[in-house]
């Protein structure tokens, strides 16, 4: 049975910091937990968020789109939410699904903290909570987002609606399938922002974001390199 344990440490202060400890695993069962407590955030008007992640073994798809659900209207209130200390087989499936074309990760809530204190001036920062012993397991370095990739998944071009936590895509019109299948082809190691930027390049009407090409390649179960690769590899006759 999955289970979850959630710690909130916030200060009162607007601009403070505010962690969120969990431990456990964040999936269907677990993720509606964590949902109301970031859903309280926002509605307390607290948009510098850090979740500690250093005591979850699992997130699954439900998990993710909590992060990614509420990242616009965090980051138009000129906030974020910052990832730390994932261990590595959640770091994985992370940077497997390309989230870290959208959120920054880091290894410890140190560095966290202080990314906020670079990007804006100091932040009131207090203490994260401790929610038990957690066993010290390697955690992957820092990794920051690309900076040639907008932090901000933007996609005024397509529709697009959460149910729950987890997001539902809009069907996209068969002339994006279709670039984005023959980008996969030419180039399987394309990321997900390299399809985006390339598809709106050659039919700009259609303003594709980043979600909209995470859907195409979710639809054909090309959301890894190594899928996309297979495909490649069978489409151009090397078996």
């Amino acid at each position: 049975m999955s289970d979850i344990k959630i710690s909130l440490d916030s200060s009162a202060s607007e601009g403070a910091i505010s962690v969120v400890r969990v431990d456990g695993v964040i999936d269907t069962m677990t993720a509606p937990e964590l949902e109301k407590v970031m859903n309280s955030l926002l509605e307390q008007r607290k948009y510098n968020i850090i979740v500690d992640l250093g005591g979850v073994d699992y997130i699954s798809s439900a998990g993710w789109g909590i992060f990614i659900s509420n990242i616009r209207e965090i980051r138009q209130n000129a906030g974020d939410i910052k990832l730390a200390r994932m261990i590595p087989n959640v770091y994985e499936i992370f940077e497997l699904l390309e989230f870290d074309s959208i959120l920054r990760a880091f290894d410890t809530l140190e560095k966290a903290k202080n990314d906020y204190d670079a990007a804006g001036g100091k932040i009131p920062v207090s203490t994260a909570v401790a929610a038990g012993q957690i066993s010290g397991q390697a955690s992957p370095e820092s990794k920051p987002a690309d900076p040639a990739v907008p932090l901000t998944p933007i996609d005024d071009g397509s529709p697009k609606e959460f149910s729950g936590s987890k997001p539902q895509m809009a069907p996209s019109s068969p002339g994006i399938h279709a670039v984005v299948l023959e980008l996969v082809n030419k180039d399987p190691f394309f990321s997900i922002s390299e399809i985006k930027n390339e598809v709106n390049r050659r039919q700009p009407q259609h303003k594709a974001g980043w979600w909209k090409i995470w859907s195409i390649l979710k639809e054909h179960k090309l959301l890894s390199k190594k899928s996309r690769y297979r495909r490649a590899r069978t489409q151009s006759g090397d078996k």
